[in-house]
């Protein structure tokens, strides 16, 4: 209906006069237009849920402005617009925050509270594990989570200390408390900027077989490291190939008593896990078949035992050492005298830049995508369980800032947990909030409980980080990666040795430079088969692009085909080759190098004599062809060039024929009838040379 005009309300336009009366009764007012849509508007409210209620969750909440674009509007507005979604981007906290209700205060309290529990004992264990003095693990645990609530865009992520980053500490800092804190800084700021330039695509580098690999390795490398203060043994190499020659001499400086008290840990780690699995299985099944029973809340209450099973052997273990303490001796290497405290605000632990930059910048972009790599893979995983989007670039950005705040704050290289953030998702978390009451507790504990840490047995710490990384070592993916795909137990095993044998650093170089070098290899040496389709016809079908690495190999099949007496194996029927068709229709690229191979080819063929035909070539590519003073001949179908192919072999092969038995050339106009085809045109020799 066209535009009304006029007045009070008046239907008559210019131009449509000729409106019958029943179009004049059906058309409304504005005044009715404008109060029906009223009621439909009313009723499209009614209809949609309110902004809180179930209906709506997390992906609701970070989804982004729900308020409708105005394409129309003014260029200033426009660009209010855009720093306010680009805010919302950079900032999800002001997507979710202003939804936030007692309701997701409630699991994020229980969440938050659940891993601040469980985070205490594995940073102080971390640290050591960095070659750090514990507390820096408690350091590194409060100001991540912090500052993750603000940039994060996943809600089970925790950030805090790792055992593989830790292990990367320690193999590039090798104690030195500046030099770890400076790393943090710089992996911090090659996180920012790539999260920023949107290059999350960059984690694509690394493949699925090379990253199980990497995670087995650097378990084993984690956990042998350990092995020195599971048995009691001073100077312990952390080293693998160290570590199997230490097995080998410092055997006889084991202490019973270390290696009692770590084993006995292990032993009651793994009866906690165990509970805690059969009590998931109870809970599981009391809500499907009875309900929140009494019997729910007991198995409840056991899965939470076994949920804090770090903590529960770390007190024990502590009062153990406490109880057995004698007259200033003490029966197991303990940990000692820690710091209280929340450390201060200092730039003075960048004074290392100026002697060791250039190792700070190498060392700190390996830990930064070895950091990414994990706390981006931990996000997608539970994102996908959840079901929830996340952002892989903002959460660049969300680790970026907080290595580089905790840099400040005396945090050595932090990113995604997996077991915490496995217990922060099992726990119930609604949003990132959650991070507030886990940094809560580690502060509270800096505060007031370092000194009940002075008792802590070095042997427990040592059983909680074998017992976590324990679960992370699978030697199951090779051996299924081989019954599908052979090349990915290879990348899995080169990944495995290289990172057991050279360290992480260097290994996971040398997977992800093998990695690469199979991509180019996959290019270079394209899958390509060459089908003898009878009557000197060759069908050459390549199953990917054409570029400059593959162009030369499709060119040696092609020669193959051209110069099939040199290899007669390949060919069953065939007795000469007078027709060449290449199967384009698979090619996803085709470079400047693949155009000039083509016309090479193209020459090469009119050189022998033989046609050159091409199938489902995009027109764009025989345009460029063209520009090269290439024509060929483009089919649709296979079928169809083949048909083509072998018609003008063999109306080629009976002119020969009858050019050499010396029949007139008044007798070389006639048709002949093909066994494909109806009458066909008149050929002079010549004319069939250029066919050919």
């Amino acid at each position: 209906m066209s535009e009304i005009q006029g007045a009070g309300g008046d239907a008559g336009v210019a131009g449509y006069t000729d409106l019958t009366a029943a179009e004049e009764e059906e058309r409304e007012s504005p005044q009715e237009q404008a109060l029906n849509a009223g009621e439909e508007q009313e009723e499209k409210e009614a209809a949609a849920p309110p902004p809180d209620s179930p209906e709506t969750g997390y992906t609701d909440l970070i989804a982004g402005d729900d308020e409708p674009e105005d394409d129309s509007c003014p260029g200033g507005l426009c660009q209010k617009r855009l720093f306010k979604d680009y805010g919302k981007k950079r900032l999800p906290v002001v997507t979710w925050g202003p939804n936030y209700d007692m309701d997701k205060g409630k699991g994020d309290l229980i969440a938050g509270s659940t891993v601040g529990l469980m985070v205490i004992p594995q940073g102080l264990a971390y640290a050591i594990t960095a070659s750090l003095p514990p507390v820096y693990g408690l350091y590194a645990s409060y100001v991540g989570v912090f500052t993750y609530i603000f940039f994060g865009t996943s809600k089970d992520v925790t950030v805090g200390p790792t055992s593989i980053l830790s292990s990367l500490v320690a193999s590039t800092a090798e104690g030195d408390i500046y030099y770890s804190i400076c790393l943090s800084f710089v992996a911090g700021i090659y996180m920012l900027v790539l999260g920023m330039l949107e290059f999350g695509w960059v984690m694509w580098l690394i493949s699925y077989p090379t990253i199980t690999g990497f995670t087995s390795a650097a378990a084993i490398r984690i956990a042998a490291g350990e092995l020195g203060d599971l048995f009691g043994i001073p100077d312990w190499d952390s080293d693998f190939i160290d570590v199997v020659y230490d097995c080998f001499t410092k055997y006889n400086q084991i202490r019973w008593t270390d290696t009692v008290l770590g084993l006995t840990s292990l032993l009651v780690l793994l009866l906690l896990w165990l509970l805690q699995q059969l009590a998931a299985k109870k809970v599981s099944e009391e809500i499907q078949f009875y309900g929140f029973t009494y019997r729910y809340y007991i198995w409840r209450c056991l899965w939470y035992v076994g949920l804090m099973r770090n903590i529960i052997v770390v007190v024990i273990a502590s009062v153990v050492a406490y109880l057995v303490y004698v007259n200033d001796t003490y029966p197991f290497y303990i940990v000692g005298y820690i710091q209280p405290g929340l450390p201060g605000f200092s730039f003075s632990v960048f004074s290392t830049f100026k002697y060791k930059w250039t190792s700070l910048l190498l060392d700190g972009l390996i830990i930064a995508l070895i950091g990414l790599l994990e706390g981006l893979v931990i996000a997608q995983s539970f994102s996908k369980k959840n079901k929830y989007e996340i952002n892989q670039s903002q959460e660049m950005v969300a680790l970026g800032m907080c290595n580089i705040l905790g840099s400040f704050l005396w945090s050595y290289p932090v990113t995604g947990s997996f077991s915490r953030s496995s217990v922060n998702s099992e726990s119930g978390v609604r949003t990132p909030f959650g991070g507030f009451w886990t940094g809560l507790l580690v502060i509270l504990c800096l505060l007031f409980l370092t000194k009940l840490f002075y008792y802590i047995p070095m042997a427990t710490l040592a059983a909680v980080i074998i017992f976590a990384v324990i679960f992370m070592i699978n030697f199951c993916i090779p051996v299924r990666m081989w019954k599908s795909r052979k090349m990915g137990t290879v990348c899995w095993v080169v990944s495995f040795t290289a990172v057991l044998l050279l360290g992480v650093e260097w290994g996971i170089c040398v997977a992800v430079v093998f990695d690469l070098l199979l991509v180019v290899a996959a290019n270079l040496y394209p899958t390509t088969h060459v089908h003898d389709m009878g009557d000197g016809v060759i069908l050459v079908e390549v199953d990917s692009g054409v570029n400059y690495l593959s162009v030369n190999f499709i060119r040696n099949k092609v020669e193959e085909a051209l110069y099939w007496e040199r290899k007669r194996f390949l060919f069953s029927s065939s007795t000469s080759v007078s027709a060449i068709i290449i199967d384009c229709r698979k090619l996803s690229e085709f470079d400047m190098s693949a155009l000039e191979g083509f016309r090479c080819l193209s020459e090469d063929c009119k050189h022998e004599e033989v046609c050159l035909l091409t199938v489902g070539l995009p027109y764009n590519y025989q345009e460029d062809l063209e520009n090269l003073g290439v024509v060929l001949p483009n089919f649709s179908t296979t079928d169809e060039a083949v048909l083509s192919a072998k018609r003008e072999v063999n109306l080629s092969l009976a002119i020969r024929n009858r050019v050499e038995s010396g029949i007139t050339a008044s007798n070389d106009y006639r048709t002949f009838n093909n066994d494909d085809t109806t009458q066909q045109d008149f050929y002079t020799p010549d004319a069939s040379s250029n066919n050919t």
